[in-house]
């Protein structure tokens, strides 16, 4: 851990890796990646925000992900363009491979609800077709054709939308989702 462990205690290392699904070392790796965009600010307040363009500076994973801006809305406690470093550990921790599958379920959820209505719908369907096929983009035939299989498939109240629980349960017959929802610090 090296020079960096002084900036943080043990024990708040200690703490942050039990609350989260992280290691000790990999909340280290968050903070001192952090720290490089305020040197001086972050070691004296952890609650600093930092604004979400930056953060991508000093984490590719989240520069070139599709659903970026929604990662950072879900996990922005104050639902600004910025993030804290305890915002940034929330994040983490979902993605991490160690997260529980019904808890990264429960966040895809929120991320995938573009429109924020506590429903997975058609057109929220319609958005992720397109962040997911960027370059070769599917015409509305297509989209429409995906999200009525999906809702078809999925939506158990066949009420032409996803609820959180229908979605949790529906995601977790996926073995692939636990893998394609995870990024590492």
């Amino acid at each position: 851990m090296g020079a960096n462990e002084s900036l943080l205690s043990a024990d708040q290392l200690d703490e942050y890796a039990e609350l989260t699904y992280l290691t000790r070392w990999e909340v280290l790796l968050i903070f001192t990646k952090l720290q490089s965009l305020a040197p001086d600010g972050l070691v004296r307040d952890l609650q600093q925000r930092f604004p979400c363009r930056k953060i991508m500076d000093v984490f590719p994973q989240l520069k070139y992900n599709p659903f970026r801006d929604r990662l950072f809305q879900v996990f922005s406690s104050e639902h600004d363009s910025r993030c804290s470093f305890e915002d940034i550990l929330d994040m983490f921790s979902v993605m991490s491979e160690n997260c529980p599958h019904h808890v990264k379920a429960a966040w895809a959820f929120r991320v995938f609800d573009f429109d924020s209505d506590s429903m997975i719908t058609k057109e929220d369907i319609f958005v992720i077709c397109d962040r997911l096929t960027k370059y070769d983009r599917l015409d509305q035939d297509e989209k429409e054709c995906i999200a009525e299989v999906l809702l078809k498939e999925m939506d158990l109240h066949s009420n032409g939308s996803l609820g959180e629980f229908e979605f949790i349960h529906v995601i977790s017959k996926v073995p692939e989702f636990h893998h394609s929802f995870t990024f590492r610090p």
